[in-house]
């Protein structure tokens, strides 16, 4: 089997299974989620077989738990409506984690922006 392609369609999967989620905990997830909640990425091998869906979360550390606590004691919720939506052979079994992606990104952010200031400071003086 042609390796690129393989890659192509599991990136496509990937894409199409996290707006699917998205879509869902948007408009028909049976629970309230704490904070602010984004599926950042999904991870997928090349049986498409299970799925790492992993999820920003803006809020509390608290909130970041009971997210994913939540999310993954309804994650059959998600796969049904995953199974409704794409006509895959297989449905995918779905696990959720903290995204540290964004938070990371914030913080080199926070850090490039106090380099920024002091130099300005610095240049003042």
């Amino acid at each position: 089997m042609n390796k690129g392609g393989d890659h192509r369609r599991v990136a496509r999967v990937e894409k199409e299974i996290q707006m699917t989620v998205a879509k869902y905990l948007i408009s028909g997830f049976s629970r309230k989620l704490p904070g602010l909640v984004t599926v950042a990425n999904v991870k997928m091998p090349a049986d498409l077989r299970v799925a790492k869906v992993y999820v920003s979360v803006l809020g509390s550390e608290g909130d970041k738990e009971k997210v994913l606590d939540i999310l993954n004691e309804r994650a059959f919720e998600v796969q049904k409506f995953i199974g409704q939506e794409l006509k895959m052979r297989y449905c995918p079994k779905i696990t959720f984690y903290n995204d540290f992606a964004t938070e990371q990104v914030l913080k080199v952010e926070k850090i490039l922006h106090e380099i920024q200031r002091e130099k300005k400071s610095e240049t003042e003086e």
